[in-house]
Order: structure tokens, then C-alpha cells, then sequence
């Protein structure tokens, strides 16, 4: 026979709907009862019904997750943080991949919705220029954080990187190196973190009293060929550029590659700094320095946040989070 609230709640000797509300995670209860709750329930093997409890409190006990690539280092790893605080408290994740196409996003986002999941947690496609269907989600009153690659269009909950703070550092670093003419190979212009790293890449150069120069900014829209291509455009025409800063670690090693391929040397004749930290940095050589914005941080504090949208009565105002970043120095910017 199966063991069911009310069996943990006489073994304890308290209330069944104090059992429930420990188990739920609900505020009213202190942690002390909730880990005594969690503890003796492991201890007689108690499992959720599900289908009992979504009758009961009409939710699904699912959260979407739609992003634009699950192989990529950050969504993995930010995938695992929003598994962690879903499985804490007892709930499913349904995964959608975009690969970057704002029709699938939408397609998704829609079946989702269909499904009846009690929140949904996005990371925009970078393509996404009409986003009508996250309006549709605010309409629908369905608890929502946007992460990583947020919008400014919408007033909803985000959990962002410290891109801006970030790229600031990294650029400062190049300049501090000794860096005069600094390229940019930057993002979409459809997505608030590219725009922030670009900002933040601008506002080092005045700082660092340097010119700002519109056509060392190369918009690469996140693809290797294009920043490729641009390099060996931009070193044509200004010869004397001697740093590069890039809006990923993928531009970041791809310059590094383009740069060896040419006979140049990094970092004696050009430094080059990537931002995302990923295990990529590492392999290349000289190994890439960047920019390090805790992937599984930024997906453990949204799916916290909506978590806290979900439990919820009260609807609150829109927040912002943004988590810290530090830059991580390697040998590709390093001047010997």
C-alpha cells in the first residue's frame, strides 16, 4: 500500500496540510519543519501522485524550457541549474530546442501553452525580431522569465549576465595590455546581451580615452565565417589594429585560428579576449581569455524565480537579476 500524506503527517504529529505545504515548498513553513518533512518522507518512500495533485490544485506540475541550442556549453549547463531547483520542488521540465529559428520558438512556445505548464522559461532565438507570441504568454496571465538573451520590448521577470560590467572589464584589459585599436566583433542587435556587451565595449574605449570607431564593430550575428571573414577584411584596411573583443568564446577562437592563419602572432602582435568562459578557451592555443557568467547560476535563479511566480497569490512587478561576472586572463592576451 502506497504511503500517503497523511501517514508522514502522524508520524510527525502535525497536520496533513502542513505535510502538503512543506512538500510544495510554500513560504508559510519554516525550514526546519520542511526538512523534517523531506527527510521522513524519503524515509517511507513517499512518491508524489501527480495526477491528484494537478486535480487538485489545477496545476501541471510542468515548466516549459525553450532555448535556442541544448548542446552548447551554456544552455547545458544552464539547463542543469533549472533542473535542480525544478526536481527540489517536485516538478517536470518539458525542453524545446530552437536552433535559432523564431518560427519553431513560436511553434513551441504555443504547444507549450497547450500543455498547460504552470510557467515557461525562454532564451530568445536570435533571430527573433517579432516576438508577438511572448506578448501572447503575457496575455495568457502564464508565469514567465526570459534568461540569457532577454528583450527590452516586454515588462516581464529576466535573469541576465553582467554583460555589460563584463565586456567593460575584458576591454579595460586589452587597453591596460598596451591595445590602441580595438575591433569588436558583436552579436544581433535583436538581443539585450549583445547590445550590453557592445555598450559596455564602447563605454571601456571612452574611459580608456580612445576613439571610438564605428567600423572596428562587425556585427557576426554569432557566426565564426562571418567574424572570419571580417578579420581579414578589417587587418586589410587597419593594419595597426592590435586587440580584438568578441561577443562569444565560438568569435573568440575562430579570430585566434584566423589570426595563426595569417602569420600573426597572439598575443605579441594582437590580443584577443572572447567572452562566456567555456571549456573551448581551454583547448585552443594560445588558450582564450574571457569573460566567466555562471551558465548554471543563471538557469538556477530563473527557474527560482518563476517557481516563486508560480506559488505565488500576488502577481509582482517586473524584476530584473543580473548575475556577476568576472574576467578569467589566459595566454591570448597576455603581452610577454
Amino acid at each position: 500500500m502506497s504511503v500517503t500524506i497523511k501517514d508522514i503527517a502522524l508520524a510527525l504529529g502535525i497536520s496533513p496540510s502542513t505535510v502538503s505545504r512543506a512538500l510544495n515548498g510554500h513560504p508559510d513553513i519554516s525550514e526546519e519543519t520542511r526538512k523534517s518533512v523531506k527527510d521522513v518522507a524519503k524515509k517511507m518512500n513517499y512518491h508524489v501522485n501527480q495526477m491528484a495533485s494537478s486535480l487538485r490544485t489545477k496545476k501541471s506540475f510542468s515548466i516549459g524550457v525553450v532555448v535556442p541550442k541544448i548542446a552548447s556549453h551554456f544552455f547545458s549547463s544552464a539547463l542543469g541549474g533549472i533542473q535542480e531547483v525544478a526536481v527540489s520542488n517536485n516538478y517536470q521540465v518539458l525542453i524545446c530546442q530552437t536552433n535559432e529559428s523564431p518560427a519553431l520558438e513560436k511553434k513551441y512556445i504555443s504547444s507549450l501553452l497547450s500543455a498547460k505548464v504552470d510557467g515557461l522559461l525562454i532564451s530568445l532565438a536570435k533571430g527573433s525580431k517579432n516576438i508577438k507570441h511572448i506578448q501572447r504568454v503575457i496575455e495568457h496571465n502564464v508565469p514567465l522569465v526570459l534568461f540569457d538573451r532577454t528583450s527590452d520590448s516586454f515588462e516581464v521577470h529576466k535573469i541576465e549576465a553582467e554583460d555589460f560590467k563584463g565586456a567593460h572589464r575584458a576591454v579595460t584589459h586589452l587597453i591596460d595590455g598596451g591595445c590602441k585599436r580595438i575591433v569588436h566583433l558583436s552579436g544581433p542587435d535583436t538581443l539585450t546581451a549583445s547590445l550590453n556587451r557592445m555598450r559596455g565595449y564602447k563605454e571601456a574605449l571612452k574611459d580608456g580615452g580612445l576613439e571610438i570607431d564605428d567600423e572596428l564593430i562587425v556585427p557576426c550575428d554569432f557566426d565564426p565565417e562571418t567574424g572570419r571573414e571580417a578579420i581579414k577584411r578589417l587587418l586589410d584596411k587597419y593594419p595597426d589594429i592590435d586587440g580584438i573583443f568578441t561577443v562569444n568564446d565560438e568569435l573568440g577562437v575562430e579570430s585566434i585560428l584566423t589570426l595563426k592563419s595569417m602569420g600573426i602572432k597572439v598575443p605579441e602582435q594582437i590580443s584577443v579576449v572572447g567572452f562566456g568562459d567555456f571549456p573551448i578557451c581551454r583547448i585552443v592555443e594560445p588558450q582564450l581569455s574571457s569573460v566567466s557568467h555562471h551558465p548554471d547560476r543563471i538557469g538556477y535563479e530563473a527557474a527560482k524565480c518563476l517557481l516563486d511566480q508560480i506559488k505565488s497569490k500576488h502577481k509582482e512587478s517586473s524584476i530584473k537579476r543580473v548575475i556577476p561576472s568576472e574576467l578569467v586572463v589566459r595566454a591570448s592576451s597576455i603581452k610577454k
